[in-house]
């Protein structure tokens, strides 16, 4: 989640000149939510040998807090290539970091509900809502708090409240000081205790959650390396899509789930068509608005962060009309 955003990021665990001045590539993939189905292409890429085949090794799945931590420690140098919130990737865009998306990832809002108390009959829809919690500045679930209120017209004050992470706004709202918060798949499937206040997909078809990231140098330098990696992210979509009931094999495996529970989750997550390598421009354009509202500004530069260069020749590859 971004939700924050949202959002995966690949830590390189040896990155050193080899013997002919190329790169050592093996990953640990580090996670926001690693409980949550952004994990899933990177399970499933990495069960069935998509990146290896490619040349590059995938090792840990590592939780992140996501929101601008990912970010910051790419530009540090510490992650060459993360798959992290885009409306993570806007804020930092805004302040003239460089950056280049090569890839898509997560481009629906699915997974983002926003849950009240199953108790609290006062909370029945976005109209009800007076404090909203998010994850953390600068991601998914920030923007959502404005956008969603805007398309559907609620008018009424909200105080928008930062939890420090998914975790900690269900503690928020179990202990009543929030009247909303997101709920991920991974705990509504587990417990009857939440009820759905604001679905988001009821007002949001499309919605890119995160961008596969990297900087200009790194690409430039490892263009192979990010290749494989897009390239391998876009098998393990196609493959869920053909064998959903193996990646929710994996994915109760992996987060010890009931395995009709995972079945389900993955199931809503192709339904929704929640992943993608391309550039979608639907979901583009919307997180983008999403981002303007949030940051109540018209100002927002973002075409000159993608580049195709890295997409296979199979996934789409579309930008909104302004960036034509």
């Amino acid at each position: 989640m971004a939700a924050g955003a949202l959002v995966a990021s690949l830590a390189l665990s040896a990155c050193s000149a080899d013997g002919d001045g190329g790169y050592a590539t093996s990953f640990d993939i580090a996670v926001s939510n690693a409980t949550e189905p952004y994990s899933i292409p990177w399970l499933v890429g990495k069960d069935q040998g998509f990146f290896e085949d490619r040349g590059v090794t995938i090792g840990d799945i590592v939780p992140s807090k996501g929101g601008g931590t990912t970010i910051r420690n790419m530009l540090s140098g510490d992650l060459p290539i993360a798959d992290v919130g885009f409306t993570s990737v806007l804020e930092t865009q805004g302040s003239g970091a460089d950056l280049t998306v090569v890839g898509g990832a997560t481009q629906s809002v699915y997974g983002l509900d926003f849950y009240s108390l199953s108790s609290n009959a006062d909370i029945e829809g976005i109209n009800d809502i007076s404090r909203w919690a998010y994850t953390n500045p600068q991601s998914v679930t920030q923007a959502l708090t404005f956008i969603l209120p805007q398309v559907a017209g609620a008018t009424q004050p909200i105080e928008r409240v930062s939890s420090g992470g998914v975790g900690e706004g269900v503690a928020l709202l179990e202990a009543g000081d929030v009247d909303v918060a997101v709920v991920p798949p991974s705990v509504v499937a587990k417990t009857d205790k939440f009820r759905v206040a604001v679905s988001s997909a009821d007002y949001l078809e499309k919605f890119q959650q995160s961008v596969i990231t990297t900087t200009p140098e790194f690409a430039a330098d490892n263009p192979d390396t990010v290749r494989a990696v897009v390239a391998g992210y876009a098998e393990s979509v196609d493959h869920i899509r053909a064998h959903p009931d193996d990646a929710a094999q994996l994915y109760a495996d992996y987060i010890g789930i009931d395995l009709e529970a995972a079945k389900t989750i993955v199931g809503k997550a192709v339904q929704y068509d929640n992943w993608g390598a391309g550039f979608n421009a639907d979901a583009i354009e919307q997180a983008v608005q999403a981002q303007r509202v949030a940051m109540d500004t018209d100002d927002l530069e973002f075409c000159n962060l993608f580049h195709d260069d890295f997409l296979p020749d199979d996934v789409s590859d579309t930008l909104p009309d302004e960036c034509k």
